[in-house]
């Protein structure tokens, strides 16, 4: 989110300054209320971080109780835009002005109403705050016309084609209560206060976090009457946890690995799904920018190299399908064939990496160019289920072809840092859902992303980042999808983004608390209303 060009950087420092000061309403050191007190229906679900920062501009990690708390005016559900806390919406003819028309009835956690008013001072906030920079239907908004208290216009200088897409973020485009924002305040706000289904109740630190159904709730009434989010951080543990049922349920690819759900599987009366749609991709950033991939035959040769199918196979036990392009199929704008399809073949890899001048050293095994070894740093999430797998195999498979790699867990701070500063030579970097691609992976790529240091100086940048320029100003649909054809393809040439593999969502869950679970519309997403309980 970047807009007065603020580096993704300058986002994590925010962030990390969130977790540590955000306040904690209703701290405690009780413990976790038992299923079975007084008839509850209670949920426990094993989360792998705590969430204490439930505030909505925050990462990925918390969506599961942002969930849970707020709303936003619309949704993306099956590649569709469906209605949330606004039941209908129109663009003016010339594409400009966006108007939004409120569901009406509904009230704030704390009772104040919800109106456009309130759609009005939280999105004047969030055009305050550097952060929300790539966000453009709320940066390139020039104001916002409140026509009653149902109806709301948004304008804009120019038409755009993700106008929508910006408003289906649960975290950043979550509404809450004017009462909790404080103007210029961008770290913390003073309570956790939306619409949602549940009410932020309790915070026992290192513990759990404990959410209470909303009584006076607008849409269908939701079956748990608690939902106790446990703090299990690791992999093993939280296993555990589900096998003795001391939690329900554990949702997630980050937080699960395949070899972790087959395992669960095995464990007695525990069931589990997977998603149908894909949630996003698995891919690498190799940096051009580094001496020793700055030859584009050497990071072809990295891409010739690595055996996509082996990994699907063997670390996704075929579940995840080996990923040819950036995005899934059917993201629009991207269902094309590129000029150049990567497949894997150590012969063409190791003829381009002794094109470069790289030569085998036959005592090491490692391949040398003017006295220095080719030996790359890998850096990764520490956090992400599948990551330390992926980084192995992929350590082991570089080194048939003669390159050496170290690979190295960072703790999130530390690795987008040293992702936006350029020091790397291969990071994981995935792709965002399918409500953001692929618009919003290009948007900061010359600015916060792991490209950005480098970017400029690669031939042809000016025209590629040109292109992305334009797209963030266009409305006409078929004039954005030649330009993403350029993109990719450009990205594609250059290997830049090398995709390894299309992310499958996960769940387990234990059979006699949960009869079925379905997975929503964007499948990172929990929403406990599609959880069918054991009768």
């Amino acid at each position: 989110m970047k807009k007065q060009r603020l580096s993704l950087m300058a986002y994590l420092l925010l962030t990390c300054c969130l977790v540590m000061f955000l306040g904690k309403p209703a701290t405690s050191l009780a413990q976790a209320p038992d299923k079975e007190k007084d008839g509850s229906k209670i949920l426990n679900v094993g989360v792998g971080i705590e969430l204490n920062a439930l505030y909505p501009l925050n990462d990925s990690t918390n969506y599961m109780g942002t969930k849970l708390c707020y709303e936003s005016l619309i949704y993306f559900e099956d590649g569709k835009f469906v209605p949330g806390l606004a039941e209908s919406w129109e663009f003016s003819e010339d594409g400009k002005s966006l108007t939004f028309h409120l569901r009406e009835n509904i009230s704030f956690h704390d009772g104040s109403s919800f109106n456009t008013e309130a759609v009005k001072a939280n999105y004047e906030y969030a055009k305050s705050n550097p952060n929300f920079a790539r966000i453009k239907a709320i940066s390139n908004c020039e104001r916002m016309e409140l026509v009653d208290d149902r109806t709301i216009i948004f304008h804009y200088p120019n038409p755009y084609f993700a106008y929508l897409n910006d408003f289906c973020y649960p975290d950043l485009m979550a509404l809450v209560s004017p009462a909790v924002i404080e103007e210029g305040n961008f770290l913390s706000m003073k309570d956790v206060v939306g619409t949602g289904p549940y009410i932020y109740k309790e915070n026992a630190e290192g513990e759990y976090v404990r959410f209470i159904r909303n009584e006076d709730y607008w849409g269908d009434r939701p079956y748990y009457d608690e939902i106790i989010m446990k703090y299990i951080p690791e992999s093993s543990s939280r296993l555990q946890a589900l096998k003795t049922g001391e939690i329900d349920l554990i949702f997630s690819s980050e937080l699960l690995s395949w070899d972790d759900y087959e395992q669960a599987l095995s464990i007695d009366g525990v069931a589990g799904k997977v998603s149908e749609t894909d949630s996003e991709t698995r891919n690498l950033v190799l940096n051009a920018g580094s001496p020793s991939l700055s030859d584009v035959r050497v990071r072809k040769a990295i891409a010739y190299a690595i055996d996509k199918e082996a990994i699907v196979n063997g670390l996704s036990k075929g579940n995840e399908k080996a990923a040819y392009r950036l995005f899934s199929p059917g993201v629009k704008y991207t269902d094309f064939d590129l000029d150049t399809t990567y497949i894997f073949d150590q012969e063409k890899a190791a003829k381009l990496l002794d094109e470069a001048g790289w030569a085998i050293n036959t005592k090491t095994g490692i391949r040398e160019k003017e006295g220095r070894s080719l030996s790359l740093s890998y850096t990764y999430y520490a956090a992400g289920a599948m990551n330390s797998l992926i980084a192995s195999t992929i350590k082991s498979q570089l080194a048939d072809v003669g390159i050496d790699v170290k690979t190295e867990a960072q703790d999130m701070m530390t690795w987008w840092q040293n992702c936006t500063m350029g020091n790397y030579d291969i990071t994981q970097w995935d792709t965002e859902t399918a409500f953001a691609s692929p618009h919003n992976y290009f948007t900061n790529y010359a600015i916060s992303m792991p490209q950005a240091p480098y970017i400029s100086s690669l031939e042809g940048a000016q025209d590629f980042l040109d292109l992305i320029s334009e797209f963030q100003t266009t409305g006409d649909e078929s004039r954005v999808a030649e330009i993403f054809e350029q993109i990719l393809n450009y990205v594609n040439d250059n290997v830049l983004d090398l995709p390894i593999s299309y992310v499958k969502e996960m769940v387990v869950y234990r059979t006699g608390a949960i009869a079925d679970f379905e997975f929503s519309g964007v499948p990172t997403h929990f929403d406990p209303i599609l959880i069918t309980p054991a009768e």
